[in-house]
């Protein structure tokens, strides 16, 4: 089954009115390391990348997410999520008509200022 990229939201509000339930199950996946930020607006981004520029986010906040169709349907969603020390990328899938997430990137950043 071949994908085709269809849309990007780097507002997780915007993500979330409509991509609410996959939102859910990535959270799941992550064992909550992740909530989703139904209030989320461009003050609260403003703030996160003054935080980010110091490093002190310490929790997975929304980045980005990417939709995929395939056969002009959903087939999937890749949400992109930081701190200042840590990037996951976590997939939900459409699988047998049931929505399946998993993680597929973990990664730990080098302290930079050592």
């Amino acid at each position: 089954m071949e994908e085709y990229f269809v849309k990007s939201f780097v507002k997780e509000e915007e993500f979330l009115d409509e991509f609410g339930e996959i939102a859910r199950i990535a959270s799941d996946v992550l064992d909550g390391e992740w909530t989703p930020n139904y209030y989320s607006t461009d003050y609260t981004r403003e703030n996160l990348k003054y935080f980010f520029s110091t490093g002190d986010v310490n929790e997975l906040v929304f980045d980005s997410a990417a939709i995929y169709r395939s056969n002009n349907v959903f087939s999937s969603v890749q949400i992109l999520l930081k701190s200042s020390h840590r990037t996951v990328n976590v997939r939900v899938k459409q699988m047998d008509n049931k929505l399946v997430g998993e993680k597929i990137v973990d990664r730990v950043e080098e302290n930079k200022n050592l």
